[in-house]
């Protein structure tokens, strides 16, 4: 049986999306009793998070973890999703279950950098450089932000940083796979699954501005080196030696010592 939906993704918290969420998993399940491929599968509870600050939110959670959070923008994303959980689970309507992201997620939005305990499934992510690329972004922690460039170099792929976005893109996880924190070389946001507004309202949750062109602000910001574990601020000279592939973006000179970051030499020097 095929669901045609023709209007835009519903937002109401009590009925209308449960409802149509619950026609999704039937006809999926009508789908699975014909495909004996997907009778051994593990179940996944799903649910919808629809107060949430980020918009209306599919969540879908298995025995290992989180195993989908998709953002519900368009009439046909619920079916889409859903069609993707179904690749390595048996989805079961629980909304219950998805209290607990919601709950972690509202305390992020609220700035709790901590909030995001809940363990992580990446079964849904079947090509081996998208999961080592979303591998290295977990090591991306709030705070900070990597290029699509430096993740590229990062996952040993200096010229794939077309392909980091295409991983980004398809990212099963977001915000606890923190796709957010990946910005184009300028600074500049690129893209993101729940809208570019939405991606940076996360920013700066975490502490982030803006520039009145809608790059990333780099006031009080310092840029942190992973192979030396030194920072240097803005403008500083040592900078220009420095792949800019290995660094990351930090939000202060707090953030940078957080991560075990010590100071530029020089900067200590300007400073002084």
């Amino acid at each position: 049986m095929t669901h045609t939906m023709t209007s835009p993704a519903p937002t109401n918290p009590d009925c209308e999306p449960r409802r149509v969420l619950q026609a999704l998993i039937d006809a999926g399940t009508d789908e699975a009793r014909r495909d004996a491929a997907t009778a051994h599968q593990p179940q996944a509870a799903v649910g919808l998070i629809t107060s949430s600050a980020m918009g209306a939110l599919l969540v879908g959670l298995g025995n290992r973890g989180v195993v989908m959070i998709h953002f519900i923008r368009r009439a046909t994303d619920a079916a889409e999703a859903m069609a993707k959980l179904r690749r390595a689970c048996d989805p079961v309507l629980d909304q219950g279950a998805v209290k607990g992201v919601d709950e972690e997620l509202r305390r992020f939005m609220a700035g709790d950098d901590a909030a995001l305990r809940s363990r992580i499934d990446l079964s849904l992510v079947k090509a081996p450089f998208q999961r080592r690329v979303l591998e290295l972004l977990l090591e991306v922690g709030p705070g900070a932000i990597a290029t699509y460039a430096a993740l590229a170099a990062w996952a040993g792929a200096p010229n794939a940083a077309r392909a980091v976005g295409a991983a980004m893109h398809d990212n099963p996880l977001p915000v606890y796979v923190p796709c957010h924190r990946v910005v184009r070389s300028d600074l500049s946001l690129g893209g993101y699954g729940g809208g570019l507004d939405l991606k940076r309202k996360l920013l700066e949750v975490e502490g982030f501005s803006f520039t009145p062109a809608g790059a990333v602000a780099q006031d009080g910001t310092v840029w942190g080196n992973r192979d030396t574990w030194v920072f240097c601020r803005p403008g500083c000279r040592a900078l220009a030696r420095t792949k800019r592939t290995s660094m990351l973006l930090l939000r202060d000179t707090a953030r940078a010592a957080q991560a075990g970051m010590r100071p530029c030499g020089i900067c200590l020097g300007r400073e002084a």
